[in-house]
């Protein structure tokens, strides 16, 4: 079964990858952490403002005086008209502010008081808020702050609360913050947090291009370096300064090479001295083959028939010459002879000279 072939990546790109990886995935966690903790930050802050300017407000009124303020034909009352005006005071001094209110809650039923809103939609004193929010309802009691943006018949809005003065559970005072500014603010906000990750990306880039292109390179100069020391150049020496352990590894490899280099001219002087040691081998075993040769000879004339004259005792040679016997093994053996006589020989050719030694 024929396997399908593998994709070959360089170690380059992935060093490259695996680098901008991490850092987008350590860069990204961080920015992700500070974005999300900056928007809780940020609706904490607004909704802290908010309670405090509620609370602050709510201590410049006091709900007695507003006893009086029942019904739309109210509105023409100098008290009405004064609280109003202070109101949209305020109003007008924090843009972030639409609107400003005073509720009151009798039995069951919620009713404006006092608001702010200087169109058409105003609501008039006794008009009812209908299904008013759980925080509404506390901030009677309690200063409150919405926890996200709600929808009314007046639009979307982050709104804060707290008890007025002397109103004993039955009046408050709200702020609405329109969820158009807090979206504002939350768009900075998304764009901060946009242009750190892109920030992040283009550093996470830059520092992966760096360090691949970096050990890529350095890896390449030791296989460039393998492949010479594979083709038998060894006595090339690599300059690379890396301050790390590529250094070791340069090192190392120049060491390598100097010791191949020394092992080769170790291995051609040891073939010359082979070769010389053969050849002066070979010369010996000629000279001695040589020398055998000739032995064998020696021997081979010596064993064979030997004509010898049964007078003088000459050995005719294989050319037909007589020769003396001495002659004739001093010149096939390499023998030297020395004369002498024997008992015999003596008492024969001396006989009259040994009997007077013995008289």
């Amino acid at each position: 079964m024929a396997l399908a072939p593998r994709i070959r990546l360089r170690f380059g790109p992935k060093l490259f990858l695996s680098h901008f990886v991490a850092v987008l995935f350590v860069s990204g966690s961080i920015g992700t952490f500070f974005y999300f903790n900056a928007i809780e930050s940020l609706m904490q802050s607004l909704r802290s403002r908010l309670q405090n300017s509620a609370a602050l407000l709510s201590q410049s009124i006091d709900a007695r005086e507003l006893e009086s303020i029942r019904t739309a034909a109210d509105i023409e009352s100098a008290i009405y008209t004064s609280t109003l005006e202070k109101l949209r005071r305020l109003r007008r001094a924090n843009p972030d502010i639409a609107f400003l209110f005073i509720m009151r809650k009798e039995a069951d039923r919620i009713t404006f008081v006092i608001d702010s809103d200087e169109t058409e939609n105003q609501a008039l004193p006794g008009r009812e808020y209908p299904e008013p929010p759980d925080l509404l309802q506390t901030g009677f009691h309690s200063p409150s702050v919405d926890d996200k943006p709600y929808r009314d018949e007046w639009g979307v809005f982050l709104s804060g609360y707290a008890p007025l003065r002397n109103g004993e559970g039955r009046y408050l005072v709200g702020i609405d913050m329109r969820a158009d500014e807090v979206d504002n603010k939350l768009a900075q906000l998304r764009m901060t947090g946009l242009v750190s990750l892109l920030a992040s990306l283009l550093l996470a880039l830059l520092f992966a291009l760096y360090l691949s292109r970096g050990l890529a390179s350095r890896i390449n100069t030791l296989i460039r370096r393998c492949q010479q020391v594979a083709r038998g150049c060894f006595n090339e020496k690599m300059e690379m300064r890396t301050f790390d352990e590529f250094d070791d590894l340069v090192d190392a490899f120049n060491t390598m090479g100097e010791e191949l280099e020394k092992a080769r001219r170790d291995a051609e002087h040891a073939m010359v001295e082979l070769r010389d040691a053969r050849d002066h081998l070979e010369v010996r075993v000629r000279e001695r083959t040589q020398e055998l040769e000739t032995a064998l000879e020696k021997v081979q004339v010596l064993s064979g028939l030997l004509p010898i004259c049964c007078s003088c005792k000459k050995i005719r040679n294989d050319k037909g010459y007589w020769q003396q016997v001495e002659q004739f093994v001093s010149m096939h053996t390499g023998a030297r002879f020395s004369h002498g006589l024997c008992p015999e020989c003596a008492a024969k050719m001396y006989s009259d000279i040994l009997s007077r030694k013995k008289e």
